[in-house]
């Protein structure tokens, strides 16, 4: 039988407390981010946690709005916990930055909430770190945004990070020779997205796909492999897209960074709204992305402005588990006794510690034992 107790000490699936330490490592990576994110003269957006859940459905695709957490409000309006923050900062930018000389750097921190592994007790709550550019459309922007990010990660000590690089033009082009409807369309995205390459080849095989499709999505290397793709197609989206990941290609050559990135043709973004250059960045040795993002330039016309728009984000929590060694600073700290029956010049030398900008502990040989349980 379920007592209230149990139900206190038992935590929800994906429920998560930090505490001491590893509050500090997440400071500690937050502060050097966000110290990346300002040395680029990108201004702090604070988002709220929660909005109206069809702002989220229309932004983020059918099955990312599948897996939100909602609920009603006392005037029936159905809201959501937010499971992306980039189409929180696109309408305020269409809605209250109309006046703004552009571009627009915005970069904002905070949790994301997706009831998507519930069963498998994976935290629904994962902690973003971001970063989006308004109002350029040309590749500089895109560039801006890969740079940052890398910067970022380097600063934390992870340099040899690989970017992998993709182009939502790929799959535009391929719906487009496929004739695939737009429901047809998210799920291939969705297939490629997951790396589900049986489920993949079956379903190309179902809408009688040539071979040469199928073989295309699969296309992965660095500037000889966007070569190759190019020789197979004629297509005006994927030879674009090709044009756009050359260019970048280029320019990250002459920077000496050419070889930490690689193009996946199968790389494309987890949430709908991409349009451009979409990449994911790994660290060695963990299968999961530390960070991602891309181009976005329709996200904003659902809010009745046409802006192009770029960015990304880097997981927190991801970031924690690759960085058990990150070195974070112990602050000193003055202990003050406090055992006597007057507690006036304890206190009163804690007082003068803390002007001084020191840290105290008020310690006492009459401290109180854990409860009993």
């Amino acid at each position: 039988m379920t007592t209230i107790t149990d139900t206190w000490f038992k935590l929800p699936a994906g429920v998560t407390y930090v505490l001491g330490p590893e509050v500090r490592r997440r400071r500690t990576i937050e502060r050097i981010v966000f110290e990346t994110f300002h040395g680029w003269s990108y201004e702090e957006i604070l988002l709220p946690v929660y909005d109206a859940y069809a702002l989220f459905a229309q932004s983020t695709g059918s099955h990312p709005a599948e897996a939100t957490y909602c609920f009603t409000d006392v005037e029936g309006e159905l809201l959501a916990l937010r499971p992306d923050l980039t189409s929180l900062v696109a309408r305020t930018v269409a809605t209250r930055c109309r006046d703004w000389p552009r571009p627009i750097r915005l970069c904002y921190g905070g949790e994301v909430f997706r009831n998507t592994h519930a069963a498998r007790r994976v935290a629904s709550a994962t902690w973003q770190l971001g970063a989006e550019l308004f109002g350029n459309d040309r590749l500089e922007a895109d560039v801006e945004v890969l740079l940052v990010a890398l910067e970022a990660l380097e600063r934390l000590g992870l340099e040899e990070v690989q970017v992998l690089l993709g182009h939502a033009g790929i799959l535009a082009g391929v719906a487009e020779e496929l004739e695939l409807s737009a429901g047809q369309r998210e799920t291939l995205r969705q297939l490629i997205d997951r790396r589900q390459y049986a489920a993949l080849e079956t379903w190309l095989r179902e809408q009688s796909a040539p071979a040469l499709w199928r073989d295309l999505l699969s296309v992965h290397g660095q500037s000889a492999a966007l070569h190759h793709l190019r020789a197979q197609t004629r297509n005006d989206h994927i030879l674009a897209a090709l044009d756009d990941l050359e260019h970048v290609f280029d320019v990250a050559s002459a920077l000496g960074i050419a070889d930490r990135l690689t193009f996946d043709a199968g790389a494309v973004g987890r949430l709908g709204y991409y349009t451009g250059m979409t990449f994911h960045i790994y660290v060695p040795g963990s299968g999961l992305a530390v960070g991602s993002g891309g181009r976005y330039d329709a996200l904003t016309r659902l809010f009745g402005v046409d802006e192009p728009a770029v960015g990304f984000q880097l997981s927190l929590d991801q970031l924690i588990r690759v960085l058990p060694t990150l070195p974070v600073p112990t602050p000193r700290t003055t202990a003050l006794d406090a055992d006597g029956d007057d507690l006036t010049a304890a206190f009163r030398h804690a007082r003068q510690c803390r002007r001084a900008g020191e840290r105290v502990e008020i310690r006492t040989a009459r401290h109180s034992s854990p409860p009993e349980r």
